[in-house]
């Protein structure tokens, strides 16, 4: 099973866990419950360490064992120990009120805990019972269909994704973005099901053979590609990724020519996206046409700098134009953009 690829608001940094004082643990009644107040009010300032310092100093007891364990899951959560952060979370669950906002709050935690930790059936119960009494939580109908989609289950997916934008999960809008998350995720075989799909029901909406054509540009499997292309192009004449692909398509098969129109079209209809003049810059450099290469190619490293590949056709544009100084600068630079990269 793929690992879970997990959405920025999920992230939590990691810090070392210090080793905890030594505290003494006869602390009295009135004493331990001053204490769990410290302990909420160190949390909410952030000083989480301080806070688990002091729960676990504290005498566990049938009164307080659930609170506790609910605030050091907390803190355990916050500090990205997500299988600390189970374990306690586990116990304060049982002895929390099954309506009450620390339960509520527990088993959250407790699904993106398993889902952060890559348990991905063990999230389940936990996401399905916070979507029941907060359906119209974005985050968590993402996280749930995120999961449904790594354990296969592209109908439940599709609905969770649908609950989220609002709209039917039977209807042809439903199946585009269940396939969109599916190849975010890496699960091509399963979109291209949901893509025809969405055809078979709007044989004209927009984006699906787009998506369809280039998971085929990908795999290069160009002829294929280039069809479902050319039918998003009908469908949707203003998409200007459409023509990208397009023109990506017939340089992959070296028809220069070809891919010289559906680029330009692309950034006439988007001027602000690097991808097609690099590729631009490139049909012009094997066609021969050096001053052409060289100035689509210097326009997309304005929008996009460190870009490796538009620094190395550079570097080959301006050495075929005796430019060897700054060919020679280019190719450097090239060369530590690709080693940055390679080293990430």
């Amino acid at each position: 099973m793929r690992l879970p690829v997990l959405s920025a608001f999920l992230l939590v940094a990691a810090f070392t866990l210090p080793a905890t004082a030594h505290v003494r643990q006869d602390l009295p009644i009135k004493a331990q419950a001053t204490s769990i107040e410290q302990a909420e009010s160190l949390l909410n300032a952030g000083k989480i360490d301080a806070a688990i310092s002091v729960l676990t100093a504290i005498q566990r007891s049938e009164t307080n064992e659930s609170q506790i364990s609910h605030l050091l899951g907390l803190a355990y959560y916050q500090k990205a120990d997500y299988e600390r952060a189970v374990q306690q979370l586990s116990v304060s669950t049982k002895g929390a009120s099954g309506g009450s906002r620390q339960y509520r709050q527990d088993v959250q935690m407790l699904g993106l805990s398993h889902y952060l930790l890559g348990h991905i059936k063990e999230a389940i119960p936990y996401l399905e019972q916070v979507k029941d009494w907060a359906p119209d939580n974005v985050e968590m109908a993402y996280t749930l269909g995120i999961v449904y989609i790594q354990t296969h289950n592209s109908d439940k997916a599709r609905e969770s994704f649908a609950r989220m934008f609002s709209i039917s999960p039977n209807s042809a809008s439903a199946y585009l973005i269940n396939a969109q998350m599916m190849i975010r995720q890496q699960f091509e075989e399963f979109a291209e099901k949901e893509l025809q799909k969405a055809l078979e029901l709007d044989p004209k909406l927009p984006q699906a053979n787009f998506l369809l054509g280039e998971m085929a540009i990908y795999h290069a499997n160009l002829e294929p590609g280039i069809e479902f292309l050319k039918k998003e192009i009908i469908i949707n004449p203003g998409f200007a990724m459409a023509y990208y692909m397009l023109g990506e398509a017939y340089s992959r098969q070296l028809k220069w020519e070809q891919a010289v129109a559906p680029l330009q079209k692309s950034i006439w209809l988007n001027p602000f996206f690097s991808g097609p003049y690099i590729a631009l810059g490139k049909v012009y450099l094997k066609k021969g046409e050096l001053g052409n290469a060289e100035s689509m190619l210097r326009r997309a490293l304005k929008m996009d700098p460190n870009n490796f590949s538009g620094h190395h056709l550079l570097a080959q544009a301006l050495q075929q134009s005796n430019k060897t100084e700054e060919a020679k600068k280019e190719f450097e630079l090239a060369d530590r953009l690709r080693t940055s990269s390679d080293k990430r």
